[in-house]
């Protein structure tokens, strides 16, 4: 994209701090200032909405440190936009039946479970996928670009100092929350998606019990063997956090591949590696591992488009272009492809999807073989949005503030659940007599005004975790690395 000036903004009237959700992807996103397809500098209602004290202060909105778009903004971006594509799926599960597809029993004929109208709200899985290629695009790309530009002894210190970041970045915010869950466990809510679990007698043994999960959540000897293989373990206290170990694994592969490859010269012969490492860990089951590689490929492509000056933009599309929008609407399909868990899934109907259930290699090693449809439809997204216009889309202002609260808004969202939106929606079906899973209009009707209050409610939460929690971890990470290096200074 070509350098302009930047949009106008209001960041001089925003109080707040500029620390990146992802700090590795902070750290890439140097470079030229550039301007959205999408232009914000007109009037709108969110102009004014953005220039409210109260937006600001509770919401964070516009979110700061995000007003000014760069090359790779569009990354954060996507990363929020996943993350609000989990938050719908749990947050509409109580609501309407969602997993299975449409018509695979006669119980199953809510529009939400239609093709293409599932995507939106049943795409947790591809979501999932494109947090994982993200990642290994963004954990890449500054040392990816090293490489191309021949500064390869930049790139062993930042990848140790990375490493050493890693762990702190992405577990001390889920410390954080677990411990919340454990006190309101407790005291008598039920932890997310946990309903069989039994609380212990005394905040004494609770507080022990919580320890016990954490060492199971955090020890690397104990979740080595599944994360590399993508398999899911639940936490006891939050099971949404099943992922945390898998980012943290994933991450170390693609470091690990950053160091071995650094003293290749050729840029083709480097990509045709991480290729086949991309495909020899699909072919092993290791679906995570697919999408962290493809991501760090992704990344190689794109410094290679910005070498030969060959990035397409709106005044100067791209020859694929027809081709690279055919792959997102396929990979925009797929990405509501129903779950295969269950061996109803297996053997129902499944209307829509039923090729790509038979293309699936069963033979590989996987707890779900939907990850092989949804892996791949994050990796093409996500490949696919890098060379299309609507990469714009998502350097708008809503889009960058999801992107700045979007890991906030993944860990928090199920405890808001079960902390007060389930009651909330209880009390609203009770004060206007509706029926649970009635599908009447008066019932979507309530459906609706519980989901845009409860919305408000969340981000407002998620964006006051952001400031006080985890741009604290990422800070208390850098800090603490100085003082190792210069601890291991002095003792030289």
């Amino acid at each position: 994209m070509s350098p302009t000036s930047p949009r106008p903004s209001t960041s001089e009237k925003i109080a707040g701090h500029n620390e990146s959700h992802d700090l590795e992807a902070q750290e890439g996103n140097g470079g030229p200032k550039a301007t959205s397809a999408f232009d914000n500098s007109s009037p709108s209602l969110l102009d004014r909405l953005e220039q409210s004290p109260v937006i600001q202060k509770f919401l964070s909105y516009p979110a700061p440190g995000s007003l000014e778009i760069r090359s790779t903004s569009w990354l954060d971006g996507v990363r929020g936009v996943a993350a609000l594509g989990v938050y719908i799926f749990h947050a509409m599960g109580p609501w309407a039946s969602l997993v299975p597809a449409w018509h695979a029993d006669s119980n199953q004929n809510n529009v939400f479970q239609l093709p293409l109208i599932r995507t939106i709200f049943v795409s947790g899985g591809a979501a999932v996928a494109v947090f994982f290629a993200l990642s290994g695009y963004v954990l890449t790309c500054k040392s990816l670009k090293s490489m191309r530009t021949g500064q390869r002894d930049k790139i062993y210190p930042a990848v140790a100092s990375s490493m050493f970041r890693r762990g702190f970045r992405l577990y001390l915010p889920p410390i954080f929350l677990t411990f919340c869950e454990m006190l309101a466990t407790r005291f008598g809510f039920t932890p997310p998606l946990n309903f069989t679990f039994v609380a212990e007698p005394t905040l004494s043994a609770q507080f022990v019990d919580w320890v016990t999960d954490m060492n199971y959540f955090i020890n690397p000897f104990h979740t080595f063997q599944k994360a590399m293989q993508g398999i899911i373990a639940h936490p006891k206290y939050d099971a949404v956090l099943w992922t945390i170990p898998i980012e943290f694994w994933g991450s170390f592969v693609v470091y690990t591949l950053l160091l071995l490859l650094a003293r290749i010269p050729s840029n083709r012969i480097r990509m045709l590696l991480v290729a086949i490492y991309a495909i020899f860990s699909m072919h092993m089951g290791s679906w995570n591992l697919f999408c962290f590689s493809s991501g760090m490929l992704i990344a190689d492509f794109n410094l290679g488009q910005e070498e030969s000056n060959t990035v397409p933009t709106m005044d100067r599309p791209s020859r694929f272009r027809l081709i690279w929008t055919t792959i997102f609407a396929v990979a925009f399909y797929a990405a509501g492809f129903p779950t295969l868990v269950y061996d109803e899934g297996k053997q129902n109907p499944m209307p829509g999807f039923e090729l790509l259930r038979a293309i699936i290699p069963t033979s590989l090693a996987m707890e779900d073989h939907s990850r092989f449809i949804w892996s791949l439809s994050g990796v093409a997204l996500l490949a696919s949005i890098s060379q299309l216009p609507i990469k714009g889309m998502f350097e708008t202002y809503f889009c960058q503030y999801l992107g700045k609260i979007s890991f906030m808004l993944y860990l928090m969202h199920e405890f808001c659940l079960i902390l007060f939106g389930l009651r909330f929606s209880e009390i609203l079906m009770a004060i206007t007599g509706v029926v649970p899973k009635s599908g009447t209009f008066v019932y979507w009707l309530v459906c609706g005004t519980w989901f845009w209050t409860f919305t408000a409610i969340v981000f407002a939460l998620a964006a006051q975790a952001e400031r006080w929690v985890d741009a604290p971890s990422v800070r208390f990470a850098r800090a603490l690395e100085r003082r190792c290096l210069r601890l291991y200074k002095s003792l030289r």
